[in-house]
């Protein structure tokens, strides 16, 4: 684990930092749907939605430096199946999280370290590889 850590640092800092910042998009959205709509689910969906579309950005230009030999139409598609996965991951962790602490904002940071592990390593291994 150690050596993972290691040799992968400046991917695993620069993935933190871009998946801050499309996490705060993630969230923004979110709130606002949340806000406006009550539905806890349905705002889940919607602010991953708008927080995919920034990760993509980053993790193609800076995290993983288009280091990938794969067509974009290809990186693109697996990025979104493996965001996908991670979207359903953080959406059933927040019902579940709020449904116990009645905290949907606390619900929401449980369940996007959740997606974010996830969104780590499939776009390392699959949307991005080598």
């Amino acid at each position: 684990m150690y050596k993972f850590f290691k040799r992968n640092n400046k991917q695993i800092f620069r993935f933190l930092v871009s998946g801050a910042i499309a996490s705060s998009f993630n969230f923004i959205s979110y709130r606002a749907f949340y806000l406006i709509f009550k539905n806890i689910l349905f705002a889940s969906i919607f602010g991953y939605c708008v927080g995919i579309l920034v990760s993509f950005v980053f993790a193609k230009c800076w995290v993983f430096k288009n280091s990938s030999r794969q067509p974009l139409l290809k990186s693109f598609s697996l990025f979104i199946l493996i965001y996908f996965l991670g979207g359903i991951e953080m959406s059933l962790v927040i019902v579940f999280i709020e449904r116990i602490i009645e905290n949907y904002k606390i619900a929401w940071v449980f369940g996007a370290c959740i997606g974010s592990l996830n969104n780590f390593l499939g776009s390392k291994y699959f949307s991005f590889k080598k």
